[in-house]
């Protein structure tokens, strides 16, 4: 039987008492229906893992007492930094859930020139803030004990400004390069992945991705939406020199 996953930041110790925040109360007693002394495993989001021991208070209320503590390895060799066009609704929640679970290590949403989504900027942190969260869900189903972070978000031409010649790719359905021509990519440095939105990227955007350092590459003969784009593209690139082998 699956033992349920938490994410629960504190400074790990066998004995540790730590109290569930509110909506993971619900989850645990409401919806798994788990009893006092289930055993649950927690993650603090830095790597380490541990088997607690479920302590139910009263309807609203739980704590978690810690046992042993682990590092599991499930953390991808590639550094992998996501630089996604920023899409709408569950296309971009898709695309970001599905990155996760591909061993994703950063995730950057941008405004691009044919982005559809318009943010005033007290909207912006709500929003990345829902995206955190859904990272969050997402490494305690897949397993991940690291969290990958959602940064703040920005327009491409601020992104490239401010890391300027960072190795990347960026997504070009009419390059006429595909991964397998490309040298191993060195696993001490991020690797950028630059992916456009609905629309996809100008080639305005595309040629300031190639001046900086990007290479242009394709995904087949077919054009993949932006929420297909990212799992194909991060799954090859494990696959090629990740841990999907």
């Amino acid at each position: 039987m699956r033992i349920p996953r938490f994410y629960l930041p504190a400074d790990y110790q066998p004995g540790l008492v730590v109290e569930l925040h509110k909506d993971q109360t619900h989850y645990a007693l409401t919806v798994l229906r788990l009893k006092n002394g289930h055993l649950i495993d927690v993650f603090d989001g830095q790597g380490r893992q541990a088997r607690a021991s479920l302590q139910v208070i009263d309807k609203r209320t739980a704590h978690v007492t810690l046992g042993e503590i682990s590092q599991p390895s499930t953390e991808s060799p590639l550094h992998t930094l996501l630089l996604q066009g920023i899409s709408r609704g569950e296309r971009m929640d898709y695309a970001l859930q599905k990155a996760v679970e591909l061993g994703v290590t950063e995730i950057q949403p941008l405004f691009t020139e044919r982005c559809e989504v318009r943010l005033e900027d007290d909207k912006q942190h709500k929003r990345r803030e829902q995206w955190q969260a859904l990272v969050i869900s997402a490494c305690e189903q897949s397993g991940r004990c690291v969290v990958p972070q959602v940064k703040p978000l920005m327009t491409l031409t601020e992104w490239f400004a401010q890391t300027p010649q960072t190795p990347g790719l960026v997504l070009d359905p009419y390059s006429h390069k595909n991964l397998s021509q490309l040298p191993k990519p060195d696993p001490t440095l991020p690797l950028a992945v630059l992916i456009g939105p609905e629309g996809g990227l100008t080639d305005d955007e595309v040629q300031l991705a190639q001046q900086q350092g990007f290479q242009g590459i394709r995904l087949g003969p077919r054009i993949l939406r932006t929420e297909t784009a990212a799992p194909v593209i991060l799954s090859l690139l494990q696959a090629q020199w990740g841990d999907l082998v």
